[in-house]
């Protein structure tokens, strides 16, 4: 029963979402501002979005190191088609990339998917990172001085994320470095439960304590964190590009802001990669800023295309150059239960 009201469930969020933001706009203005984009700094936007699939692909080459040696080919290809995914099925898409690479190297699902979490823990922790520094030096333009108790609030939120970034590094060190201590005690607590619901927990905690490996070792954390830098001045780029193709000149840390509004609207597990949520949290960033309100629309608009268009083109080519089904990809996450 809880499985069928799930679904329901993040339609409904998703929907909600999605009229409360249309339902605010004058759609003749939106459509308006959508004609008068310029279109080469969207193109350029999107290129650098394709640019960050292959970065992506690279740090994830990193995090699969002490696992297996895998290609970049499919990397990229198994990238791609995760984040085209999260475009239709949302932040659940993200659990194909580990099924796409099994399916073209000798590497269990279950054994990537650590490096999966592992992945976005560097990504988020990236962004409320930068954002939660950036807070204690952005200011607000003159017009908006009305709003500085609501970024009070948000300065409050950005110092609690801050703390919980660095608790939740803290966690992961230890984890790795006491896993030998943490795995037996999780077998004791565990052993009651179901073997179906045990074993995967176990495994997933041994996954993710050798993905951790790269916090303890300092080429491969540098090598990660480069790549992680590189990524998000890429989506910075391509921000910047957005705005700039509707005649918008903004300065970095007022890029970093609206990143970190992006950032909490991507986490709700809404379909068409978080539609309805992104734009309600991208367009309310540039609000803050000053931004028309029909204008900060029209921008989140083309702003979540740029950002998830691209991939799943990407994505698409992959999945009828190599042939991949649905029912491939069934099979496949069938099997890695059965062995668990």
């Amino acid at each position: 029963m809880t499985n069928k009201i799930k679904p329901l469930l993040i339609l409904l969020i998703a929907f909600g979402l999605a009229y409360w933001f249309v339902s605010r706009l004058d759609l003749h203005t939106v459509g308006g501002y959508l004609k008068t984009a310029r279109i080469w700094p969207l193109a350029l936007g999107a290129l650098l979005i394709i640019i960050t699939l292959f970065v992506r692909s690279l740090r994830w080459q990193a995090f699969l190191a002490p696992i297996a040696k895998v290609g970049i080919r499919n990397l990229f290809g198994a990238t791609s088609i995760g984040f085209g995914s999260i475009f239709v099925i949302g932040r659940a898409g993200e659990i194909v990339r580990p099924a796409i690479l099994s399916l073209h190297e000798r590497i269990r699902p279950s054994a990537t998917l650590a490096t999966i979490l592992v992945e976005r823990i560097f990504d988020s922790s990236a962004v409320v990172l930068i954002f939660a520094v950036n807070l204690l030096f952005f200011e607000l333009p003159s017009l908006q001085q009305s709003r500085n108790q609501q970024m009070s609030a948000i300065r409050t939120v950005g110092a609690m994320l801050f703390a919980g970034v660095i608790i939740g590094i803290i966690v992961l060190v230890v984890l790795k470095l006491k896993v030998d201590l943490v795995l037996p005690w999780l077998e004791k607590r565990t052993a009651r439960l179901p073997l179906k619901l045990a074993t995967p927990v176990l495994n997933f905690i041994r996954h993710l304590a050798d993905g951790l490996g790269v916090l303890l070792n300092f080429k491969a954390l540098a090598t990660t964190v480069f790549y992680t830098f590189c990524v998000w001045g890429l989506v910075s780029g391509a921000t910047w590009l957005t705005l700039y193709a509707f005649g918008q000149s903004v300065n970095l840390s007022q890029i970093v802001f609206i990143l970190g509004f992006g950032l909490v609207g991507s986490v709700v597990p809404t379909p068409g990669g978080s539609a309805g949520a992104f734009h309600a949290a991208a367009a309310k960033s540039m609000e803050f800023l000053g931004f028309e309100p029909n204008l900060a629309a029209s921008i989140a608009i083309v702003y979540h295309l740029i950002a998830f268009g691209p991939p799943f083109l990407i994505g698409l080519y992959f999945l009828i150059k190599d042939d991949i089904s649905v029912n491939q990809l069934r099979e496949m996450m069938a099997s890695e239960s059965a062995v668990q």
